[in-house]
């Protein structure tokens, strides 16, 4: 048997299922206190920015608003067009990797379900009926 094969399997399905679980039970929560420590950074970098503006070039408060608001766009489209460009990145690697654990996975499974007897073949099929049917009652 492929053991190897089938521990990375359900080690990377364990790992997927604690994320989802930690992001839909805590939805209300992380995002909350994400979007707030983002508001709290940017309104930190607002005032710096626009303290350092007003006192080295001299202005009055609503051009310092406007410097400040195009520096904070600017900035705000460098960092956009980053992490589009670290996404993409980090998403050709994924499925990259996916694709070949997929396919290390079907044929570990192909090989050992070729190595089945007819009657070991029957009980595995039963089993994996017998299992869903009681997990319908437990997520339906």
């Amino acid at each position: 048997m492929h053991t190897q094969v089938y521990r990375k399997c359900l080690f990377h399905l364990s790992l997927f299922g604690v994320i989802i679980s930690i992001l839909v039970g805590f939805y209300d929560v992380i995002f909350g206190y994400f979007w707030e420590a983002v508001h709290l950074i940017l309104e930190m970098i607002e005032m710096g920015l626009d303290n350092v503006i007003e006192h080295t070039f001299d202005l009055e408060l609503h051009e310092t608003q406007l410097i400040v608001f195009y520096i904070m766009l600017v900035m705000g489209g460098i960092i956009i067009y980053l992490t589009w460009k670290l996404l993409v990145y980090l998403c050709r690697d994924f499925n990259v990797n996916f694709k070949s654990e997929w396919m290390e996975l079907k044929t570990a499974l192909s090989l050992d379900w070729q190595a089945l007897s007819g009657v070991e073949k029957f009980i595995a099929i039963c089993l994996f009926i017998a299992v869903n049917y009681l997990l319908s009652f437990f997520l339906f």
